[in-house]
């Protein structure tokens, strides 16, 4: 009979890590949660076998509906190990949160990456398994580059952990400094968190006739997904912060603010949605004037000066401005691969900036 050893879900409860165990294996699994079934399929991981591993693949217990034990030429200790005992594990979700490593005694046993949830072929990896089982996406967990990036999920967390010495105080100084050296002095400060971390907030400013609305603390959190599409370059897309500029004279108090609520809403869509947020994507809104459906996302619509965003855990903080488009140039973005670039050539090439006007 199957046992759960270990549940827990991640920051903003979209995915299950879960762990089990019956008289014959132990298995760590991902599971999506409700909103996500359709989306996205259970991601499982192998552990480790309790009593001698088989000489072939163990297709009588997947009959039975049961996990699985891997066979004898995979496994470290093909004579099986001990059970897993409940007090011994944990789970520590990476950063994006989408992925997740199970722990015994301090030790990781098994890993499940973020990108493996979006990947037509999943993997894993398992500190027991001695050879790779390609055929299930089970890999040994042995690269020194898994280690070195568990390191640094630990640290990060354990950083993040001391509510009494956390970085948010030094970062929050940084960015409202960058603000500041653009657009002047801090007009008002919304926090846009709702009380869970990370710590996010919406800074106002106003500059000729200009009000803006710059986010903070969204870049803490690397997003999912991107790993998997940029491999080593995810480093230059994983964070972000948003951006909103309004011209006053065009648009009533109540339609900006209108218009920032939504930026509010959009800066955790990432993870509330489990998906991410880049140059040219696009985002329905309720919250924008009448005429409009969307907005569009681009760092390239920015006509001024440089702001000096801080580094966040190495990676560099893209500041996408939201721009208002209408449904029938949403559905244009959405006809074809990078609909999105060009739909913002277009706009660039008809005038349209950072500024939200009325008539661009």
């Amino acid at each position: 009979m199957e046992t759960i050893l270990l549940e827990m879900a991640n920051n903003r409860s979209t995915l299950h890590a879960v762990i089990e165990q019956d008289e014959r294996t132990a298995y760590f699994y991902i599971y999506p949660g409700e909103h996500f079934s359709e989306r996205y399929g259970m991601r499982a991981c192998w552990l480790r076998n309790l009593q001698p591993a088989p000489d072939e693949r163990d297709s009588a217990a997947m009959e039975a509906g049961k996990a699985p034990m891997l066979e004898a030429q995979y496994c470290k200790h093909p004579q099986g190990l001990a059970p897993l005992e409940a007090a011994e594990l944990s789970i520590m979700w990476n950063e994006s949160d989408d992925g997740a490593t199970v722990f015994y005694q301090d030790e990781p046993i098994g890993i499940i990456p973020g990108w493996s949830l979006s990947a037509e072929q999943p993997a894993c990896y398992a500190l027991e398994c001695s050879e790779a089982a390609e055929d299930r996406g089970l890999f040994p967990l042995a690269a020194p580059a898994l280690f070195e990036g568990l390191e640094k999920a630990s640290a990060f967390w354990d950083k993040w952990g001391d509510e009494g010495n956390n970085p948010w105080g030094p970062l929050q100084r940084q960015f409202l400094e960058a603000y500041e050296t653009q657009f002047g002095s801090t007009l008002k400060y919304y926090a846009i968190d709702n009380q869970q971390w990370p710590p996010m907030a919406l800074a106002q400013y106003e500059q000729d006739d200009v009000i803006y609305f710059l986010s903070l603390g969204v870049s803490i959190r690397a997003m999912p997904w991107v790993e998997l599409l940029y491999n080593e370059q995810a480093g230059g897309f994983r964070r972000m912060e948003l951006g909103l500029a309004v011209n006053k004279n065009d648009y009533t108090m109540d339609e900006i603010m209108n218009m920032a609520q939504s930026i509010a809403g959009i800066a955790d869509s990432p993870w509330r949605n489990l998906t991410w947020l880049g140059e040219g994507h696009t985002i329905s809104s309720s919250g924008l004037p009448a005429g409009f459906d969307s907005f569009i996302l681009s760092s390239a619509l920015y006509k001024g000066p440089e702001i000096a965003l801080p580094v966040m855990e190495g990676d560099r903080v893209n500041l996408y401005w939201a721009s208002p488009i209408t449904l029938a140039e949403r559905e244009r973005a959405h006809s074809k691969a990078n609909g999105g670039y060009e739909l913002l050539e277009t706009l660039i090439g008809e005038g349209r900036t950072h500024v939200v006007r009325k008539g661009m």
